[in-house]
């Protein structure tokens, strides 16, 4: 009887060792996982989009553009990583739109993934609140000991203040802003090129040098010497400002010195002659910009990384660059910094992990958001292109190693200087953490297309965007 037991045990031993690894030990944490199939709806209710297996982890991914476009930058810059750390867990990533799935479409189906990649700054309250997928990250972070020191300061800042009193997310990954350079128009002007460091005053200048017009034969061809986007410098200011009150809730503050010293800074230059604000795709398409500020979501699409993007947009780059003289031409910095001998750059624009208050696998999320952000990931994101939250001599130096499409550019512009540290509200004074104010106003509306001097707009829109919070709380809105 004993021997018929022990048969039995060992053979046990042996099934589980062949189960396969997407089988009954999927689950990274015993006890976590669904009761059965889960399906997801569309938003009629009519269709199902997806199916999810008891034991599959479900992975959102929004406000990432390469994920988007590539499934092979999916398994590249994500997949391969949780995989080969945890070979027994079924997963499925679906980035935003996959299958017309919307957030709207948890909601409807009362499914909810266990992990969320989403934009911290504004979508901590605009999508994770507002599909109640809100959960304080600080009981998982004490268990497992996970040091929140190791992350971007400034990144970290962003999740204090929209959390309100907790940690509704973890910073991965940082869209930040560099400065492209068209070498060819530089050299035609004999202008020296911009290097880390330059200030806004030194920019300034050249771009009054580089803004010019020239008649080569019957064509003539009008130079802009400088394109940032005015929205993006303002809400990303390198002096750290938020427009919120820092004392008062659902209150807007724009009507200070230091505002306008930031919106000053910015307008000079598009008060130049010839160098009016258009976009900074011009600096590629049309081949009539000396420098633009742009993301390095975008310096992965201009040098037209393969794995990233389907082959008509590289296409489509390759012969706008070919047709202006773009290609090969241009170089990478960091953006200028606002004083001399500063390295401030924008505040951060920053994707982190939010795991649902509706998943059944947080434990399994949080053990996956640890090793994604682990040394070793981060560095084998550097080198595919990607900007961490965790920043090392190492991993700053390896940026870009993988892609040859990068190769021969300034790649040490990536990672140069430190984000701008916005200030943390008082939950009380927080309230739900963030309005969706029409901060665009100040440059796009008033001072670009009314004439409006910075100080005015300042005010106009200040006084506008409070009236327009009241009227909101008023009609039960949080944002």
């Amino acid at each position: 009887m004993r021997a018929s037991k022990r048969f039995t045990i060992l053979m046990l031993a042996v099934a589980l060792l062949l189960l396969p690894a997407s089988g009954a030990l999927a689950a990274l944490v015993e006890g976590e996982g669904y009761s059965g199939v889960r399906k997801i709806l569309s938003e009629d209710g009519s269709t199902v989009l997806l199916e999810l297996e008891p034991d599959e982890f479900f992975i959102f991914v929004t406000n990432n553009k390469i994920m988007e476009k590539s499934q092979a930058a999916r398994e590249r810059l994500l997949g391969q990583y949780i995989r080969e750390r945890f070979p027994d867990l079924k997963y499925r990533i679906v980035v935003w739109d996959d299958m017309d799935i919307r957030e709207k479409n948890f909601e409807i189906s009362g499914v909810y993934p266990d992990m969320v990649l989403d934009l911290i700054d504004r979508n901590t309250t605009r999508t994770i609140k507002t599909y109640g997928m809100d959960y304080d990250l600080t009981a998982l972070i004490e268990k497992y000991n996970f040091d929140l020191s190791r992350i971007d300061e400034a990144s970290m800042a962003i999740v204090y203040d929209r959390s309100t009193g907790g940690v509704l997310s973890i910073p991965f990954e940082i869209n930040d802003y560099i400065l492209f350079y068209n070498k060819a128009i530089f050299d035609r002007r004999n202008e020296p090129y911009p290097y880390a460091g330059m200030t806004y005053d030194e920019a300034f200048e050249k771009t009054q040098r580089l803004t010019f017009a020239e008649e080569v034969g019957d064509t003539i061809m009008s130079y802009k010497g400088y394109q940032q986007h005015p929205d993006q410098y303002l809400k990303l200011n390198q002096l750290g400002l938020i427009p919120f009150s820092l004392t008062e809730r659902d209150k807007l503050v724009l009507d200070t010195p230091e505002w306008l010293q930031v919106v000053e800074n910015m307008s000079r230059f598009y008060d130049i002659p010839g160098n009016v604000w258009n976009k900074t795709d011009d600096f590629w398409q049309k081949g009539s910009v000396a420098i633009a500020v742009d993301h390095i979501e975008r310096l992965l699409q201009v040098a037209m990384v393969e794995d990233y993007w389907p082959a008509n947009e590289r296409e489509q780059w390759l012969k706008w660059q070919t047709d202006t003289g773009a290609l090969g031409n241009w170089d990478i910095a960091p953006i200028p910094v606002m004083f001399e001998g500063d390295d401030t750059i924008y505040r951060p624009n920053v994707n982190g992990w939010f795991i649902p208050k509706q998943s059944q696998m947080k434990e399994t999320a949080f053990q996956v958001i640890m090793h994604l952000l682990s040394d070793e990931v981060q560095m084998g994101r550097a080198k595919d292109g990607m900007k961490g939250t965790i920043k090392t001599p190492e991993i700053a130096a390896a940026y870009g190693a993988n892609l040859p499409e990068l190769q021969g550019l300034n790649l040490e512009a990536v990672y140069w200087g430190k984000n701008a540290v916005q200030p943390v509200r008082s939950p009380e004074v927080a309230g739900e953490g963030y309005w969706d104010i029409a901060l665009w106003k100040v440059y796009r509306l008033y001072i670009l297309q009314q004439g409006y001097n910075p100080d005015i707009a300042l005010k106009r829109v200040e006084q506008e965007e409070n009236q327009w919070i009241q009227d909101r709380i008023a009609e039960g809105h949080k944002w």
